[in-house]
C-alpha cells in the first residue's frame, strides 16, 4: 500500500465499486462493513 491518504481513499472507493459490480460478493462487502 501507499502512504498517501488520497491514494488509499481512491483504492478503497474502487474496491467498493468493484465488489458492488459483482452482486455475488455482496455478502463479502456486508461482512466487511
Amino acid at each position: 500500500m501507499t502512504k498517501k491518504p488520497a491514494r488509499k481513499i481512491i483504492t478503497f472507493d474502487w474496491a467498493i465499486k468493484t465488489i458492488l459490480r459483482d452482486k455475488a460478493n455482496f455478502d463479502v462487502l456486508e461482512g466487511f462493513l
